[in-house]
């Protein structure tokens, strides 16, 4: 556990930052695992099917990621006050009403999974592989939950090294158990795409029973009997007031996803399969921006619950400079390797060679989407640890919905772009979130929000 309310801010955040990026380079890792142990085992269909549920398995899952946000903010609001006493109500309020929700969304999801991918055309020849991949994945998504739930209660107290040390218990769990499950062993039967969905679902059970036996050494708060368990309706309100926002916001960047896959698979699964691909890199190099983010509103969350707004403001600055310089790196080496890494995920076949292709016209638009991730990332991790998450829910709105898609389709319609139209949009909408973003943080009313009454 870290105290960021003194110190020198730029080595805090370069400091903070770097195991949280780890962190999530092992969160994400099990994503990429399964995507290349897909492809190379079972080749580009089941690639396409898998991609054609990543929008859908973004989705639901929001509102939980949004509750954990919302925890994350209040702990270190807390944490930088001493308030001991409140951050055990905040754990016992939070965990509850989150994991009962969770469970909820997780019904949903198996309830209406054919809709789902009936909403985003997943193409009749890859449909089956789909539901079976999508179905178990929203069956084991409260195991999921509680390792992103004990992951946001670390970070809110500043221990990141020990999210890294879960996450690479449930990255080294997923190399070993995915392939094991897609082409079986023993009396295991071979279990192909839904394989990789049981692989990553056991992977997170085991990692939930782990972690949890690991921190009740070293971590006072996660023990459960040393909780405060009265009832607090005003952490609970808070705790949707920002956790609410915050999901919905990630569902509209989602259901801009379902809109967008739903628009590239009219091109066939060869470029659906490019889609899924640079979607899972796009992720994998998102991993630094969102991990900038996180430690700014770690460290500006301690700050304000402290006091001391002027941290916050040179938070800020050294975030968005630290975000510059990393998305540049991203551009270049994107722009100097697609092919090579698009091959990463496929068998060598004449229809690899045809998805590579549409790989490398992919990041002739979308590496340079990353500079603009840099500031968007780095203002959005400020501006939510003041609770500020229903400015961020509206900019991401006009972002996705106002401007992305309509220039998606307009550049891609009749007489335009084809699916290349869908890449400039992208790029397009990101450069104006970027000024959308800046102009906010300048005018916007958040250094003023008090989170639980202080």
């Amino acid at each position: 556990m870290r105290d960021f309310t003194e110190g020198r801010i730029a080595r805090q955040v370069i400091d903070f930052t770097m195991p949280i990026m780890l962190g999530n380079v092992l969160m994400s890792a099990y994503g990429i695992i399964n995507l290349i142990w897909v492809g190379r085992l079972l080749g580009h269909k089941a690639v396409a099917a898998v991609a054609a549920c990543l929008p859908i398995i973004m989705l639901m899952p929001a509102f939980l990621i949004g509750l954990g946000m919302a925890t994350n903010v209040l702990i270190a609001q807390a944490f930088g006050r001493r308030d001991h006493a409140m951050l055990r109500k905040i754990l016992s309020n939070s965990f509850f009403s989150s994991i009962l929700f969770c469970l909820l969304i997780s019904l949903l999801g198996l309830l209406f999974r054919h809709q789902l991918l009936q909403w985003v055309h997943a193409p009749a020849e890859i449909y089956d592989m789909a539901l079976s991949y999508l179905t178990i994945m929203m069956a084991m998504m409260v195991f999921h939950f509680y390792v992103n739930w004990m992951n946001g209660m670390l970070r809110g107290l500043g221990d990141a090294t020990t999210v890294v040390k879960i996450l690479l218990m449930l990255a080294v769990l997923n190399i070993v158990l995915v392939p094991l499950f897609i082409r079986g062993i023993g009396p295991l039967p071979p279990l192909g795409v839904a394989g990789a969905a049981w692989g990553s679902g056991v992977a997170a059970v085991l990692t939930c029973v782990m972690g949890y036996v690991y921190l009740l050494r070293f971590n006072p708060y996660i023990n459960v009997r040393q909780w405060d368990y009265s009832l607090d309706w005003n952490i609970i309100r808070e705790v949707f007031v920002i956790g609410v926002p915050a999901s919905l916001q990630m569902i509209v960047v989602s259901l801009a996803g379902v809109v967008i896959v739903s628009l590239v698979n009219r091109y066939g699964t060869a470029v659906t399969a490019a889609f899924g691909i640079g979607m899972q890199v796009d992720m994998l190099m998102t991993i630094p921006f969102i991990s900038i983010g996180i430690a700014a509103t770690t460290i500006s969350g301690q700050n304000l619950g402290a006091g001391k707004l002027e941290r916050v403001f040179q938070t800020t600055k050294i975030s968005v400079c630290f975000g510059l310089l990393v998305g540049l790196v991203c551009t270049t080496v994107l722009l100097a390797f697609p092919e090579q890494i698009g091959g990463i995920f496929l068998k060598a076949s004449a229809e690899s060679a045809l998805v590579k292709q549409y790989v490398r016209g992919y990041y002739r638009w979308l590496a340079f989407i990353f500079p603009c991730f840099g500031v968007i990332f780095a203002i959005q991790g400020v501006l939510r640890s003041a609770g500020d998450t229903m400015a961020l829910l509206t900019l991401s709105f006009i972002a996705m919905f106002m401007i992305r898609i309509p220039l998606a389709y307009g550049l891609a319609g009749p007489g335009g772009f084809q699916h290349n139209g869908i890449w400039m949009a992208m790029l397009a909408s990101s450069a104006l979130a970027v000024v959308l973003n800046w102009l906010y943080y300048r005018k916007g009313p958040w250094k003023k929000k008090r989170l639980l009454g202080k």
